[in-house]
């Protein structure tokens, strides 16, 4: 039986963060709330402040890219870097 990988770990995180990132422009809010769902899929729990942080990283890497204040969870929006 294989251990689900931990939430907590930033790379962990970064890489369902980014399997769950497409090229369609999605809010923050709800681009976050997917990312919470496909954890819990998983069987990890990944808090939405710990997603949003993740995101907020990821879109100063240049990983992600964004639209408006990501920190605005209601007006931003972010994509994967095409």
């Amino acid at each position: 039986m294989t251990t689900p990988p931990n939430a907590s770990d930033p790379d962990a995180l970064d890489a369902l963060i980014l399997a769950s990132a497409d090229a369609d422009w999605c809010k923050v809010a709800v681009f976050i709330a997917k990312v919470v769902d496909a954890a819990k899929a998983r069987g990890t729990e990944a808090s939405g402040q710990a997603v949003a942080q993740r995101v907020y990283a990821l879109v100063e890497a240049g990983t992600l890219e964004a639209k408006g204040n990501v920190r605005r969870w209601r007006a931003g929006e972010v994509r994967k870097v095409a």
